[in-house]
């Protein structure tokens, strides 16, 4: 019986464990399995300059490793960077025969690491447990294209689209399952996106709160182009760094107190209604962000959507209703039917009494 599928999902869940931890580095999981079946190591990426998975899953085998199968859910790297080629590291350990998930989409490696492996007479295997392997790759693989981060918008709301009661009460439309989720994926985050409305209203800590689990807090970051986030909202507290983008011409009496509280504050220049959210995600991407979290409310939702830059949805929609003049889900929608954004919805599923909705946009052009 082939236990290909069986020990790469084991990979898998070993990458899995470094998803917001190790941008710009992708999560990968690397497994080492004997002739006879057993696992003598297992590896995941660690933050630059540290290990890649291979080399930890090589280490912990140690001689065991002559004749193994290595399981990696990304194609080894050929080049050397902070580290030495992982394709190098199997060729000198001797092992076997490699089984990879997913091709790696950097140009200096993209085939190049498996061609490697072929040359030295190892044995290659491509496209095992292929889709889990891509998709955790996601962000990564976009970085590397476009130079800015994969998007998450995360949205909450009543099942009739309200997002909090006319009195502007919105903690907690949800239940505790959904928000455990919501903190999930700021763990896989590499940033978490607010704009100062949600400050205001919430005054959130946006932290990753997750019980038994080790956690790379995310960059928070606050997008305000007016100088309305008070110095002492908790977003500024020690438990995660905070960057504020704001407009190159805003007051520097805004920008002081921000510093003073504790943030970093990056002045770009100004978009046609405020800070111009495309500027922010390339200079998030800049600095190796590869996966933002949108948590922001109906403005900045809008504002992402609009111009195209959401990649994937994340709706929890809670069995109330609201009604009345509530807020909606986004500000400043479209005019007419013919131009409603529309979407893939990929998964539907309950979480405790909510139901999570994940999507993505239509692509241009789509019925």
């Amino acid at each position: 019986m082939n236990d290909d599928g069986k020990f790469m999902k084991r990979a898998i869940e070993l990458a899995r464990r470094t998803e917001g931890s190790v941008s710009p580095r992708p999560p990968v999981g690397a497994l080492l399995v004997s002739s006879d079946g057993e696992v003598i190591g297992e590896g995941w990426d660690t933050p630059s300059p540290g290990p890649h998975a291979e080399t930890m899953a090589l280490a912990a085998a140690d001689d065991k490793a002559f004749g193994a199968t290595a399981f990696v859910t990304l194609e080894p790297c050929s080049h050397t960077g902070a580290t030495a080629p992982c394709a190098d590291a199997l060729i000198r350990a001797g092992i076997a025969r490699v089984v990879v998930g997913s091709t790696d989409p950097n140009p200096k490696v993209n085939g190049q690491g498996l061609a490697k492996l072929r040359e030295a007479g190892i044995e290659v295997s491509e496209g095992v447990e292929s889709e889990s392997c891509s998709e955790l790759i996601e962000p990564f693989a976009k970085w590397v294209r476009e130079g800015t981060p994969f998007v998450t918008l995360k949205m909450a709301a009543s099942l009739d689209g309200k997002t909090a009661a006319a009195d502007g009460t919105s903690m907690w439309i949800t239940g505790e399952a959904a928000r455990a989720e919501v903190h999930d994926l700021r763990r896989r985050a590499d940033a978490v996106i607010v704009g100062s409305m949600t400050v205001l209203r919430d005054d959130p800590l946006l932290t990753c709160r997750l019980e038994d689990a080790e956690v790379t807090q995310p960059l928070r970051v606050v997008i305000d182009g007016s100088g309305r986030t008070p110095e002492t909202s908790r977003v500024f507290n020690d438990d995660a760094p905070t960057l504020v983008i704001t407009n190159d011409d805003l007051a520097d009496v805004h920008v002081d107190r921000w510093i003073k509280a504790g943030a970093e504050v990056a002045r770009l220049a100004a978009g046609e209604s405020g800070v111009d959210v495309r500027a922010a995600l390339s200079y998030l991407g800049e600095r190796g962000i590869s996966h933002a979290l949108v948590e922001g409310g109906p403005t900045i939702a809008a504002s992402f959507i609009a111009s195209g830059l959401v990649d994937r949805f994340v709706l929890y929609l809670a069995p109330i209703l609201i009604g009345g003049d509530a807020p909606g889900l986004f500000n400043d929608g479209v005019k007419t039917l013919s131009d409603a954004w529309g979407l893939q919805i990929e998964n539907v599923r309950a979480v405790g009494d909510d139901l999570r909705i994940d999507a993505r946009l239509k692509p241009t052009g789509d019925d």
